[in-house]
């Protein structure tokens, strides 16, 4: 599996590489240590109004962050594209070269931008969707994951997004229930 993944990675390195370069550089460091995402919950936390999107998103986050980052990159300890291929070169540096399994990029994308997209309408939630996906394809572009990472990814962000929308909701619910009973 990881020869005929390498040789996606380095399809995308001989035929794509060139001019989009810097634009996809940028589009995968939104995704270095959530920040951006971390960033978003937080000022959705400012407004009463934005306040479940915000603690939804930052939930997703932790949840995602603690599957992934503490528990799955360290049991599965896969070897990054260019450690296994040398000839994948890739466009970032410091990353760990045994923790590409699933791509926390990915993940932490997809888990706050998919519980961002459960609270507000389509015109908002179908471009954060898009920007989630776009920073998981960069982190093939730049080499340092494989496809199944960025799809381990990609379904840990979904379980973590639902799991807080669904805990955060139950707790309004439980709220607006005691104050219907004062």
């Amino acid at each position: 599996m990881n020869q005929f993944e390498a040789s996606i990675i380095l399809w995308i390195q001989e035929h794509l590489r060139g001019v989009m370069d810097g634009f996809w550089i940028f589009v995968t460091h939104l995704g270095d240590e959530g920040y951006l995402w971390i960033a978003l919950g937080i000022v959705l936390l400012f407004w009463k109004k934005t306040r479940p999107i915000g603690i939804t998103v930052l939930l997703s986050l932790l949840f995602d962050f603690l599957i992934i980052n503490v528990t799955l990159k360290g049991l599965v300890a896969r070897p990054r594209p260019f450690v296994v291929n040398e000839t994948i070169v890739p466009l970032v540096g410091g990353v760990s070269p045994y923790r590409s399994f699933p791509s926390g990029h990915s993940g932490g994308s997809f888990a706050a931008m998919l519980a961002l997209s459960k609270w507000v309408p389509k015109k908002i939630g179908i471009p954060a969707i898009i920007l989630a996906t776009m920073v998981a394809l960069s982190r093939l572009y730049v080499g340092v994951h494989y496809p199944t990472d960025i799809l381990g990814g990609f379904v840990v962000g979904l379980v973590c997004s639902f799991a807080a929308y669904r805990i955060v909701k139950h707790v309004m619910r439980k709220r607006e229930e005691k104050v219907a009973n004062v």
